[in-house]
């Protein structure tokens, strides 16, 4: 596929420079993805808790990063020789087992740019891949469950990353691609995650909720059994603090907290591979019928410190769209979409 099936690469830097701008100014959900991680951002999505027996939440959000800065350690380097962006479309399907257990699942198809040369006199290299990214299956179980009469809200949750990506995309001359340039992982991953909120006064909308991850990676072969490469261990924590201006109209704001173990081939660490990162996170989220809302959400990167030299997402941005079908009273709970 062609990259002129997607939007020009420069007016959507316009445009989510503007929608990010206007994040931040107006009080997300979004996941990094730097060169040390392939394919889409599944464990992302899971921030809508549980959903309730015989309902089906499904969204459908699209992502865009920006991966133009380049770091080593904690200090900023001048890149001036190549960048990249990583959008990403993903279809969440939550289905209500119980009133505390429920399946979910995350489809996705990704699209990967890569300019080279920038400075070169004869001019620059593009390089894109497209397809069918991961996917994930996870079963999530309420513990502690949120109402009218009780503020607190637990749940937890396990499942597996499927290889359903591409990672044979080449470069149309034999030559296979590095493996942040395709489309999925080529590994099963286990895939352990936990929610918790507090509302901050009885009857009220306001809360704090904590999201958490764990992704433990597996091994892909690449070329042939003595060429197992391994993305790294992550982990990420999610801090918000949210409200609603309306009954239909709410906004969050907090910090993001992800750190990867470094790349593995043949189980060799990997140079250059790796990192913490502290973010900032805002999205506002509104609901258009008692079924449908819809959210926006921002990342900006504040602290990273890579293990070696890497370049990093310098901002990112999505929109999601959730339609909730509900067999009991088909009420839909909007505040959950953050």
């Amino acid at each position: 596929m062609g990259k002129d099936t997607f939007p020009s690469i420069h007016f959507l830097k316009r445009l989510f420079a503007l929608a990010f701008l206007f994040l931040i100014l107006n009080g997300t959900r979004a996941s990094a993805q730097t060169c040390s991680c392939a394919g889409a951002p599944l464990i992302g999505s899971q921030s809508t808790g549980t959903t309730e027996q015989g309902s089906l939440l499904i969204g459908l959000t699209y992502e865009f990063n920006e991966i133009t800065r380049l770091y080593s350690g904690s200090d900023q380097l001048t890149n001036d020789s190549s960048e990249r962006n990583t959008q990403s479309t993903l279809l969440e399907l939550n289905y209500g087992i119980t009133d505390r257990l429920s399946l979910s699942g995350t489809f996705s198809f990704v699209y990967k740019e890569r300019v080279s040369g920038l400075r070169n006199p004869g001019g620059t290299q593009s390089s894109s891949t497209t397809g069918i990214g991961d996917g994930l299956l996870m079963l999530r179980y309420n513990i502690v469950q949120q109402s009218l009469w009780n503020r607190y809200h637990l749940a937890a949750g396990a499942g597996a990353k499927a290889p359903l990506g591409n990672t044979s995309h080449d470069n149309n001359s034999g030559l296979l691609f590095n493996a942040d340039m395709q489309s999925g992982t080529g590994a099963w991953d286990g895939v352990f995650w936990g929610y918790g909120a507090v509302s901050l006064l009885p009857f009220s909308t306001a809360n704090i909720s904590l999201t958490s991850s764990y992704r433990l990676t597996g091994e892909n072969e690449r070329f042939n059994d003595s060429d197992n490469y391994q993305f790294g261990n992550e982990l990420v924590l999610a801090l918000r603090a949210a409200n609603g201006i309306t009954d239909r109209f709410g906004y969050s704001a907090g910090v993001r907290y992800r750190s990867t173990s470094s790349d593995r081939l043949n189980e060799a660490i990997q140079p250059n591979t790796g990192g913490k990162w502290v973010s900032l996170i805002s999205g506002i989220n509104y609901g258009f019928s008692d079924r449908i809302s819809a959210s926006v959400s921002g990342r900006l990167p504040v602290y990273q410190y890579l293990k070696g030299t890497q370049p990093t997402t310098t901002f990112s941005a999505s929109a999601s769209l959730f339609i909730n079908f509900n067999s009991s009273n088909n009420q839909f709970s909007y505040g959950n979409s953050q």
